[in-house]
């Protein structure tokens, strides 16, 4: 199943909307309260061509309930 990231990575318009909703926000929000170091070397890692961090970072947000709905609304309004 193709994700937002998977339409929207090369296209920084569509990011600049998706970034702007207010699911992004709230996805936003419960990054910034885990671990930022963690979260800034896997977006770096990502970025390097090694998405493993990157993924498993994803898998644990998704095991929030409020960042869960907020990433599912974000793929909705994607499509």
């Amino acid at each position: 199943m193709p994700t937002v990231s998977d339409r929207s990575l090369g296209d920084p318009e569509a990011i600049r909307r998706l970034l702007a909703r207010p699911e992004a926000k709230t996805v936003l929000a419960v990054l910034k309260a885990r671990d930022p170091e963690a979260v800034r070397s896997a977006a770096q890692s990502a970025l390097r061509g090694d998405a493993a961090a990157l993924e498993e970072l994803l898998r644990a947000l998704s095991r929030d309930p409020k960042a869960r709905q907020a990433m599912e609304a974000l793929d909705r309004s994607a499509r």
